[in-house]
């Protein structure tokens, strides 16, 4: 070996090392804090729009957060069967509020997903809309714990 190829495999040798005391010692990511939400648990039911055949199937998974103590998270998803023009939304008492979240779907075997958030202890009211009848039905989902 010249002294051409020592230096260099000696700088190649120095940032291995100095590449890898880095990553030991950078600063960890947001995931090392810990979840941002505990889960609570879920309900789930079925709506039924007067008279129209079928009913719509709904899944409510609650989570508290953990940064905002008085917090309660949804995660709704709401699926229909049949072939509809159809939206959901649900609404939640927040502080002196109420958060609201709406999606539509239009077709067959559709399902949309809800993510409302509000106080810990306030129910959540879940409303289905169909058009072009102009129908709803609603139903009111109760905090888990």
């Amino acid at each position: 070996m010249n002294g051409g190829e020592i230096r260099t495999k000696g700088r190649a040798a120095l940032l291995v090392g100095t590449a890898l005391l880095a990553s030991t010692v950078a600063v960890p990511s947001a995931f090392a804090d810990g979840p941002v939400e505990i889960y609570l648990g879920q309900r789930s039911g079925t709506v039924h729009l007067g008279g129209l055949p079928g009913s719509y199937k709904w899944v409510d998974k609650q989570y508290r957060s953990t940064s905002l103590s008085n917090l309660r998270l949804h995660s709704i998803r709401i699926t229909y069967s049949g072939c509809a023009d159809w939206y959901g939304r649900a609404a939640v008492k927040w502080g002196s509020t109420y958060n609201t979240d709406k999606k539509s779907a239009t077709g067959c075997n559709k399902s949309v997903l809800l993510t409302p958030m509000g106080d810990l202890k306030a129910p959540v009211t879940l409303t289905i809309h169909r058009n072009p009848t102009d129908i709803s039905g609603s139903v009111v989902i109760k905090p888990v714990k």
